[in-house]
């Protein structure tokens, strides 16, 4: 008989590649230890650098359950500094969401709690400042499987990030001359980049699933597969009434697409998948081997709809009006100090006396965290949202994908427009400019956060709270 505990040796053991493959398990593990601790990586032959991480890898060990599933996982802090552990779009008791725990150096917390929905979710550091934690590495993929996702002929998972490095690889801190987030001149998939990335390795006929996390802390990955199309099924682990075709996806910080990928390239031929900013080191090799197998059908079934009825023309119970301002300094004293929290405010450029500088700030209806006003919500009660995205003031219009934590969200308009097909989500990107409506209900009773998941602006103080009662 194997022991759970072999389970964490196998899924490790292919960490250092560009996907993890979960072949159906010997056995059922439910209890998990997340070893945090600072360790090397290397990104790419003759680039390492420093990181935080869970177990000693980035991304972090994968967690692999199944639905139904009561996990525990003991998190064990090796770090010099107190972190936590978010476990970004669980639906959880709320003493186990995260952001409320700490885990101080040297102690450990064990979360408990069972998982009711499969899908592609992840788990990350959540301790303010949050950018600063996940940017050095603590992050990882959190994987509940439906019984079909053993019938796919790969089950593939591709963490998608980016790095702001020197030539060393020592890490940049700040932003890059002209950027107000922290966008990075190195791009990873599963902690490779270029080269080391490995590539996908198919066979003609097979049909594999692929499931894409965007993990960086303020970049969007647009990424476009040649000679293939990808056939989407999940947003945000949520199966889609109505799968679509698509040769590009593109992922919002914090958003998860699943794909299906049919192998329908030629044998012993190579094909790409890379992003949009190839440059900087996503290219995912597609390589098919000789031979074939008979064509492997799609296992997934879509699910009826669960479309909250006669949301559409029900006024917003609620508007979040997202912009940002700039507070003036003056001698490096901020005029607007966001309420006494530890904010990590981001500076521009000094005026031509160079006395004053301008910081960043981000707010929710005018206010910043954590003087921002909380929604009050009933348990059970289906709640209308509108978040207006109205930062449109500097020369960089910004978009924000807002995360709630604790509920996945009906998509009910883009604009006042229906989107083309049911859409549910726990992260939705709102562009600059725009509005989009959203629809939840609060299942657990508890405080829940709502932020933007690009983290310089959620540290900035984008963030607010639905209180559930």
């Amino acid at each position: 008989m194997i022991k759970k505990g072999v389970i964490f040796a196998v899924a490790l053991s292919v960490l250092g590649g560009a996907y993890y493959f979960f072949s159906t398990p010997q056995v059922k593990a439910t209890e998990f230890k997340l070893d945090i601790k600072e360790t090397a990586w290397e990104i790419r032959p003759g680039l390492t650098t420093n990181v935080w991480s869970y177990g000693g890898t980035v991304p972090g060990m994968p967690i692999v359950v199944e639905k139904g599933d009561t996990v525990r996982i003991s998190g064990i802090n090796n770090l010099p500094t107190t972190t936590n552990i978010h476990w970004h779009g669980l639906v959880v008791p709320n003493d186990q969401d995260g952001p409320g725990k700490t885990i101080e150096p040297g102690k450990r917390f064990t979360y408990s709690f069972k998982v009711n929905d499969s899908g592609t979710y992840w788990y990350h550091s959540h301790y303010r400042p949050v950018l600063d934690q996940v940017d050095n590495g603590l992050y990882a993929p959190f994987i509940i499987k439906a019984p079909e996702d053993d019938l796919y002929s790969g089950d593939h998972v591709l963490v998608l990030d980016d790095w702001y490095l020197d030539a060393d690889g020592n890490r940049l801190q700040g932003t890059a001359r002209g950027d107000m987030e922290r966008f990075g001149n190195v791009e990873t998939v599963n902690g490779k980049t270029d080269s080391a990335i490995e590539p996908l390795v198919l066979r003609k006929g097979e049909l594999h699933k692929l499931r894409f996390i965007n993990a960086s802390t303020a970049a969007v990955h647009s990424i476009k597969i040649s000679g293939h199309k990808f056939r989407v099924t999940h947003t945000d682990g949520h199966p889609l009434v109505e799968p679509y075709e698509t040769d590009t996806i593109t992922l919002s910080p914090a958003e998860r697409i699943d794909a299906e990928l049919a192998a329908v390239g030629e044998e012993e031929k190579s094909y790409l998948i890379e992003s949009e900013r190839s440059e900087l080191g996503i290219k995912i090799p597609i390589n098919y081997q000789a031979g074939q197998v008979s064509t492997v059908l799609s296992p997934f079934v879509p699910p009826q709809s669960i479309a909250i009825p006669g949301i559409d023309n029900r006024t917003p119970d609620y508007t979040l009006t997202l912009n940002s301002v700039m507070d003036m300094t003056t001698n490096g004293q901020s005029s607007n100090q966001g309420g006494g929290h530890d904010m990590t405010a981001m500076p521009m450029p000094a005026t031509e006396s160079g006395s004053k500088d301008s910081m960043m700030r981000w707010t929710i209806n005018g206010k910043s965290y954590p003087d921002t006003d909380p929604i009050a919500v009933k348990l059970g009660q289906v709640v209308k949202l509108r978040l207006w995205n109205k930062d449109v003031t500097t020369a960089e219009k910004m978009d924000h994908p807002i995360h709630i934590h604790g509920t996945g969200f009906q998509i009910v308009s883009l604009n006042g427009k229906k989107p083309e097909r049911e859409i549910w989500k726990d992260t939705v990107n709102v562009p600059a400019g725009e509005y989009v409506d959203i629809a939840f209900t609060m299942t657990n009773p508890g405080t829940w956060m709502l932020h933007c998941h690009i983290l310089d602006h959620e540290d900035g103080g984008m963030m607010t709270s639905i209180v559930a009662k």
